[in-house]
C-alpha cells in the first residue's frame, strides 16, 4: 500500500468516525419525541439529554459498523471513480458526490442522510488536511 492510499485510507477511517457519532446523535435527536424502542426505567426522570443520549448509543451500536465498512469502501469507490473519469478535474468531487448519493440510496432514507453526512465530513478534513489531497 503505498503512501498516499494509506493516507487516504486513514482520512476515511476518520470520515467514519466522525460521520457515524454525529449521524448517531442526529438520528437521536430527530425520533427524541416518539422513539419506537425507548422507555424510561420506572422513576426516572424522562429528560430530553438522557433520552437523546440512550437512544444515540443504541443508533451508534447498529449504524456504526455499517458506516465504518460500506461506507469507507464505497467512498474509496466513489472517490476512484470520480478520479478514473476526471483525473485533474475539480468536478470530479461533483462525480464523487453523486456515486456517494447513489451508495446511499440502498435504506432510503436513513442511509441517504449518512452517505450525505459521511461525503461532507470528508470534504471537511480532506480542507482541513491539504497534504493528503488525492
Amino acid at each position: 500500500m503505498t503512501l498516499h492510499l494509506a493516507r487516504l485510507v486513514k482520512r476515511k477511517l476518520l470520515s467514519a468516525t466522525v460521520s457515524s457519532l454525529l449521524f448517531a446523535f442526529f438520528a437521536a435527536w430527530y425520533t427524541r419525541h416518539e422513539p419506537f424502542f425507548y422507555h424510561p426505567p420506572a422513576g426516572a426522570a424522562p429528560g430530553a439529554f438522557s433520552q437523546v443520549m440512550s437512544v444515540g448509543f443504541i443508533y451508534l451500536l447498529y449504524s456504526a459498523p455499517v458506516i465504518y465498512v460500506y461506507g469507507t469502501f464505497t467512498s474509496l469507490l466513489s472517490d476512484f471513480i470520480g478520479f478514473c473519469i476526471l483525473p485533474y478535474s475539480k468536478l470530479r468531487l461533483v462525480i464523487s458526490g453523486m456515486l456517494h448519493g447513489v451508495f446511499g440510496l440502498i435504506l432510503f432514507p436513513a442511509s441517504l442522510a449518512a452517505a450525505a453526512l459521511f461525503f461532507l465530513v470528508d470534504i471537511v478534513l480532506a480542507a482541513r488536511f491539504p497534504g493528503q489531497k488525492e
